[in-house]
């Protein structure tokens, strides 16, 4: 390994190198930079380092010779890359970071602009749900919400008209978390609906920008959405009613480490020239 990217975000901490022709990634919780220092010192003293991300000052500090890009131009470069390597025609969408907090950006061919930004994402999903649950690890938490039923804990449109003709398609959450059911509710349906009360809000806020935008399609990356077959059914749900294209790349929650490693071989191959 003679360059990695390193994408060191407020969660996790996404790793991505070159080697033998294939791309590899690695992930480790940013709590804990100095096994990634460790890991890196062990297998490759001498590779180049290209970081970004919220703590990419902490690693500068353990690690002074790396190089440090912007988040958002690195973000940027990945996903460009990625979308283009997998094939996508994309010229005008709607791109949503899903990380521990949730970014918006509005990309077409020549500019790549965030344009809102929540708090509601992955480190919502994680700290509210460990505080309903007990459950503290992210991969539990999806596993357990994939078999979850969030109609024992949200409060649908459905029930609230009783068999009468809704305004609305009756699937839809009239409120979130609304019902107090007698006995215990299940860990599943509890965290299913913290993912679906996440998906809604996401959906909505990225619809009143592809509808001021002029544009059907929706990229979605990021961390949260790793094995979260859950989060991707709700992100996906509305597609009929709001009428919007919903693209997953893979790896997209590399889109930063990558787009680090891509801008400093580029950097790397100007000053050689």
């Amino acid at each position: 390994m003679k360059h990695i990217g390193i994408d060191a975000g407020g969660t996790l901490t996404k790793v991505v190198y070159e080697e033998n022709g294939r791309y590899h990634y690695k992930t480790y919780p940013s709590e804990d930079l100095v096994s990634v220092i460790k890991w890196l010192e062990l297998t490759s003293p001498h590779a180049s380092l290209y970081v970004t991300g919220g703590k990419s000052g902490k690693m500068k500090s353990l690690r002074p010779d790396c190089t440090v890009y912007p988040e958002f131009k690195a973000v940027e470069e990945g996903t460009r890359w990625l979308l283009k390597d997998q094939n996508y025609k994309e010229d005008r969408f709607v791109l949503v970071n899903i990380g521990t907090g949730t970014s918006f950006f509005m990309v077409d061919q020549t500019s790549f602009d965030r344009v809102l930004g929540s708090g509601i994402g992955g480190g919502m999903f994680m700290g509210l749900g460990a505080k309903l649950t007990g459950v503290k690890d992210f991969t539990e938490m999806v596993r357990l919400s994939a078999h979850g039923r969030r109609e024992k804990v949200d409060l649908m449109v459905k029930e609230i008209y009783e068999g009468q003709e809704t305004p609305v398609p009756e699937y839809l959450t009239a409120a979130n978390f609304a019902k107090q059911p007698e006995g215990e509710v299940s860990k599943e349906d509890v965290l299913r609906s913290v993912t679906n009360m996440i998906a809604e809000t996401i959906i909505l806020l990225a619809h009143r920008l592809i509808l001021t935008h002029n544009t059907k399609s929706i990229v979605f990356i990021g961390s949260t959405l790793n094995g979260n077959t859950s989060l991707k059914e709700d992100l996906s749900q509305f597609k009929e009613l709001l009428d919007y294209h919903a693209i997953f790349i893979e790896n997209g929650s590399f889109s930063g480490s990558l787009g680090a490693l891509s801008l400093g071989l580029k950097e790397q191959a100007d000053f050689t020239e």
